[in-house]
């Protein structure tokens, strides 16, 4: 009996959790009313003020959800379509009687719960654009009955404008944490690892850690470069966790100050697509190869390179990810994340851009997950084309990052006829600047203007994204 009742989370009336997304043999059975016996069985077995034992409870749960999104890495792939299937529509069906948000979308397009019957039908459910997840009111956006204080509320970064507040309640904090254990575990993560996690804010610690197991150094983002390097030498991490730009920033840092850093087992990138140059300085100094994870706040993290590295792998039994392309093209990212409740997000036009999946494209590492070939980032980190084509970064590494002589690079679309290229070259008496814009001007309309200028270098602070390809001109309106 304990043993059952120890997976449950969620809205017990006891201790503030109650239901988890897996029954306790581990399948997968949605979020469900949790009944009064429950709650007494939980209350005479589980609570009883016993704080140690709702941690452990915590712990099991967190144990329960990973070994199962683990598990799904390899289902068939009619397993997992009937996953999404029944899970969105558990999802529609409760967006639609508690969000009124929803509702009301739903409603003006003439769309119903019920109509969802299959993956076929997907694209009938309307879009949630970001402007209008913005422009709402926490009480149009959150399940009816929700209760705010016990959620915990995380905002994203606001480059596009205004912060956007999301809300989780204790099964989405409990998932979130769940999902990136399981991309650490997918690349040999052992419980012994010691982790280096640079954040602007540190994360929570927990007394287990107290005993060696999963211990974890915060460090932030505020701090000197210098000072990463060092405590990276000294406590020898396994395993190193930051943004693309703070990657860069921790190697740049090991390498001017001449340290000798024993090579990380894994090194994860997040938080911002990596650039190939981020990339090769991370490996050439830190000896060690970076996974790219992608996500958002407003979702977690979804997509991971395995270690061939070659795509991006879809936690396709949390997520839903639609490229609204033709297999091969490039389009937006739209997103569905299968286990919220409190805020659900459901096909939700992010403003990124991704290659879409070719059809029958398998890895070879043996998952089934579906793979993203590329991701791009957002729609205005991209050269806008009178005939409406992009040109995103890969384009120009294409042919800026083959060239040795060059240390950085940006290209900005200042109109929609003159595009300018920076670049800081290792040696300025080397300028093959001509040269190298002559290529980009062949791939180029005769009518944009390519203006070429060098410059010494560009600083960005440890928090700062790096944005290689910057436009000025605004995206065609869609409501975000």
């Amino acid at each position: 009996m304990w043993r059952r009742s120890c997976w449950l989370i969620g809205q017990c009336a006891c201790c503030d959790w109650g239901n988890s997304p897996f029954s306790p043999s581990g399948e997968s059975i949605g979020l469900r009313p949790i009944t009064l016996q429950t709650a007494h069985r939980c209350k005479a077995l589980r609570c009883s003020g016993r704080y140690s034992l709702r941690v452990r409870c915590s712990h099991l749960t967190a144990l329960k959800l990973i070994r199962q999104a683990r598990a799904a890495s390899y289902w068939p792939p009619e397993k997992l379509r009937a996953h999404q299937e029944h899970h969105l529509r558990l999802l529609l069906e409760h967006a639609y009687a508690n969000v009124p948000l929803y509702r009301r979308l739903y409603d003006e397009a003439g769309f119903r719960p019920e109509q969802f019957r299959s993956l076929a039908d997907v694209k009938r459910i309307p879009l949630l654009r970001k402007g209008v997840l913005k422009a709402a009111a926490a009480h149009d956006v959150l399940a009816g009955g929700t209760d705010r204080s016990q959620c915990t509320v995380v905002c994203t970064s606001g480059s596009t404008g205004v912060p956007l507040k999301m809300y989780l309640g204790p099964f989405e904090t409990q998932w979130q944490r769940a999902a990136a254990w399981r991309i650490l575990f997918e690349h040999g993560y052992r419980w012994t690892d010691r982790t280096l996690e640079i954040r602007m804010t540190p994360g929570p610690s927990h007394w287990m850690q107290k005993l060696g197991i999963a211990p974890k150094d915060w460090l932030s983002i505020l701090d000197p470069p210098l000072f990463w390097a060092q405590c990276l030498a000294k406590k020898k991490h396994q395993i190193i966790v930051a943004s693309a730009t703070t990657l860069g920033a921790l190697a740049e840092a090991v390498e001017s100050a001449g340290l000798e850093v024993k090579a990380p087992r894994l090194i994860i990138s997040d938080s911002e697509t990596l650039p190939p140059s981020a990339r090769e300085l991370v490996h050439r100094v830190l000896k060690t190869d970076p996974i790219d994870v992608f996500g958002l706040v407003e979702v977690s993290n979804f997509a991971w390179q395995c270690e061939l590295r070659s795509g991006y792998h879809v936690s396709a039994d949390s997520h839903l990810v639609e490229i609204d392309a033709a297999p091969g093209d490039i389009g937006p990212m739209i997103i569905t994340d299968l286990q919220m409740r409190t805020m659900p997000i459901i096909r939700y036009d992010c403003g990124d851009m991704a290659q879409s999946m070719r059809e029958g494209q398998t890895c070879g590492c043996g998952r089934t997950l579906p793979i993203i070939p590329q991701v791009f980032g957002r729609a205005i980190d991209s050269v806008l084309l009178p005939d409406n084509r992009r040109l995103y970064w890969p384009f120009f590494h294409e042919i800026l990052g083959a060239q040795e002589e060059i240390l950085q690079w940006r290209v900005t679309q200042t109109s929609a006829r003159e595009i300018r290229l920076q670049l800081a070259l290792l040696d300025r008496e080397m300028d093959r600047t001509e040269s190298i814009a002559a290529e980009i001007r062949k791939q180029l309309p005769r009518d944009i203007e390519l203006v070429t200028e060098l410059v010494e270098r560009f600083e960005y602070a440890p928090n700062q994204k790096v944005r290689q390809v910057i436009s000025h001109i605004k995206p065609a309106a869609s409501g975000t």
